[in-house]
């Protein structure tokens, strides 16, 4: 009984690979690359966006660009980062540019940051370079480093560094301190 429903059940998948045989295999159709903007790739040409009505709680991290015209509760690491009038973040940002017209507030690193006129920040900013339009709000302070993204683990240019004792014995030690008065 199950053999001949078996066998019916085969006869007409036999008849229609008979019918497609002249069908070439999938692997073997050549397509045209495709042309236009569909060629172009989303995450080198176009960034990822964060609309007007959209809320984030939580880290974003990409290599690519990232436009946010929303809000973000949390740390955001890009490669370019736009942040539109209409945002608002809280929390750090680290990316190689970052372009400010929104409120921003938490510290930010990048080689590149600017601070457009709506802009609105608070927090410390630590850059290779800046700039700061008229009628931008600001309030933190400003680092100047030779790798503000921390990569190369250079040493900051403002950072204080020990300088080597002097070697030459001829000048006068320095007078000793008096005690703290007191009892010991």
């Amino acid at each position: 009984m199950f053999a001949s429903n078996k066998e019916k059940s085969q006869a007409p998948v036999k008849n229609q690979r008979k019918e497609n045989e002249s069908m070439p295999e999938i692997s073997s159709i050549q397509r045209p690359p495709p042309s236009g903007p569909v060629s172009q790739s989303r995450t080198s040409k176009s960034p990822s966006v964060i609309s007007k009505d959209l809320k984030i709680s939580g880290n974003l991290q990409t290599q690519h660009d990232i436009l946010i015209e929303g809000k973000v509760e949390g740390d955001i690491s890009a490669r370019v980062l736009t942040v539109r009038e209409s945002a608002d973040i809280e929390g750090h940002i680290r990316a190689e540019e970052a372009i400010l017209e929104g409120f921003v507030k938490g510290e930010i690193r990048g080689s590149k940051i600017r601070l457009n006129k709506s802009a609105r920040v608070q927090g410390d900013i630590i850059h290779g370079s800046i700039a700061i339009e008229a009628g931008a709000i600001f309030e933190g302070t400003v680092k100047r480093t030779e790798e503000p993204l921390g990569f190369s683990g250079k040493k900051e240019i403002n950072s204080e560094t020990k300088k080597p004792a002097p070697t030459n014995s001829s000048k006068t030690p320095a007078p000793l301190q008096k005690p703290l008065a007191g009892k010991f």
